[in-house]
C-alpha cells in the first residue's frame, strides 16, 4: 500500500463515513463512499424475480470495481460484515456503532459473523465509549474515534413560539426508554400544561409515550430532523448514558440538552445533568425559564470543536491508515 492508501468506506451510520470521506477529501485524502445497498426483499413475479437478479448483479459489479481501486476498507457497522467476505478481498477497518456491538455482539445467530470480522479486520473502531468493553471483547486492541460532527450542516436554532422539549432518541431499551418515560412523567409534573413535548414516532415505548402526552413525530429526512431539534427551548438526550449523534447535533446547534451520563465517558460534558428523573426535569424546566443564557453558560460548541471536530478526526483516522498501511 501506499503512505496514503486509497480508503473505500463501505455503507454509513448516523453519516459518520459521509462525513469522514467530506473532510478527508479536503485534506487531500484519497478516500471515497460506497453506499448502495444491494437490492432486497422477495419479488411476487417472474419478472420482478429477474429484475432482483439483474439489479443484484450490478450491485456487485459497482462494489466489485469500487474494492478493486482501493487499498484500503472501512466498514461502517458490525451487521454489513458480509460486504468483504467475497471477492475481491482487500484489508479493511471494521467500524462499530452500536447496535451492531452492544446487542447483535451477544446473540448466537449472528456473533460468529461479527467475531469473524473483528478477527480478521486490520483495525477495530468504535464510536461511543459505553462501546468501549463489548468492542474489546470482540477485539482486545479496539480503538475509541469520536464521532465527527459537521457543523457546516447544523440549523441555526429557532426556538418554537411555544416553549418546547423535544426527545431526540427513539423510545427503545437500546435508548433507555423506560427510563424516558419515567421522566416525561416528571416532566409533567415539573413544567406545567403551557409546554409542548415532542418525541419521535419510533420505538416500542412510542404509544405510552403518546398516552402520556408526547406529540409524536414522522420519522423524518436529516435535514428535516436537524431543524425539528433546532426548534426545540430544551432537547432531552437518551437516558442510555452517551452523547450519540442526535445529542451531539443538538449541542452543535446551542439547544441546552438535558440527560444523564454514564460515570467516566466524558469530561465535562456541556449539558445538564441529574442522578434522578426528578432531577432531570428540574434541570430541564430551569433551563426553559433561560435557554439562551442556559446554552451560551455550557458552551458546548466550543466543546464539541475540541473532540469531535471533523478536521482533527480525519488526520486522527489518516494516521491511523498509515500505520495499518505500513
Amino acid at each position: 500500500m501506499a503512505a496514503e492508501p486509497r480508503v473505500l468506506h463501505i455503507y454509513d451510520a448516523a453519516d459518520v463515513g459521509a462525513t469522514l470521506v467530506k473532510y478527508g477529501r479536503r485534506e487531500g485524502q484519497p478516500w471515497r463512499h460506497f453506499n448502495v445497498l444491494p437490492p432486497e426483499g422477495k419479488p411476487a413475479t417472474v419478472a420482478a424475480r429477474a429484475g432482483k437478479l439483474a439489479a443484484g448483479a450490478a450491485w456487485q459489479v459497482r462494489r466489485a470495481a469500487a474494492i478493486l481501486r482501493s487499498d484500503l476498507l472501512h466498514v461502517h457497522s458490525g451487521s454489513r460484515i458480509g460486504v468483504v467476505r467475497s471477492r475481491p478481498v482487500k484489508p479493511f477497518l471494521l467500524h462499530f456503532h452500536g447496535t451492531d456491538i452492544r446487542t447483535q455482539y451477544y446473540e448466537p445467530a449472528r456473533r460468529p459473523a461479527l467475531q469473524w470480522g473483528a478477527d480478521h479486520a486490520v483495525k477495530v473502531l468504535y464510536s461511543t465509549p459505553d462501546l468501549r468493553e463489548h468492542a474489546e471483547a470482540a477485539r482486545a486492541d479496539a480503538v475509541y474515534l469520536p464521532n465527527p460532527v459537521d457543523l457546516e450542516e447544523l440549523p441555526e436554532w429557532r426556538p418554537a413560539d411555544r416553549p418546547r422539549i423535544v426527545f431526540a432518541s427513539r423510545w427503545h431499551s437500546s435508548k433507555g426508554g423506560q427510563h424516558q418515560l419515567e421522566l416525561v412523567r416528571a416532566l409533567l409534573a415539573a413544567v406545567g400544561p403551557g409546554v409542548e413535548l415532542q418525541g419521535l414516532d419510533w420505538g416500542d415505548g412510542a404509544p405510552q409515550a403518546a398516552e402520556l402526552g408526547v406529540v409524536l413525530m414522522p420519522k423524518m429526512p436529516k435535514p428535516d430532523y436537524l431543524r425539528w431539534l433546532g426548534s426545540a427551548h430544551v432537547v432531552v438526550g437518551q437516558s442510555a448514558g452517551i452523547l450519540a449523534m442526535s445529542e451531539l447535533q443538538a449541542i452543535g446547534i446551542g439547544v441546552p440538552v438535558v440527560m444523564p451520563i454514564g460515570e467516566g465517558y466524558y469530561q465535562s460534558p456541556p449539558i445538564l445533568q441529574g442522578d434522578s428523573v426528578e432531577a432531570l426535569a428540574a434541570a430541564a424546566s430551569s433551563a426553559l425559564a433561560d435557554p439562551s443564557g442556559t446554552s451560551a453558560a455550557l458552551g458546548g460548541r466550543t466543546w464539541l470543536q475540541e473532540r469531535h471536530d471533523p478536521v482533527r478526526l480525519v488526520r486522527r483516522l489518516a494516521g491511523i491508515y498509515a500505520e495499518v498501511a505500513g
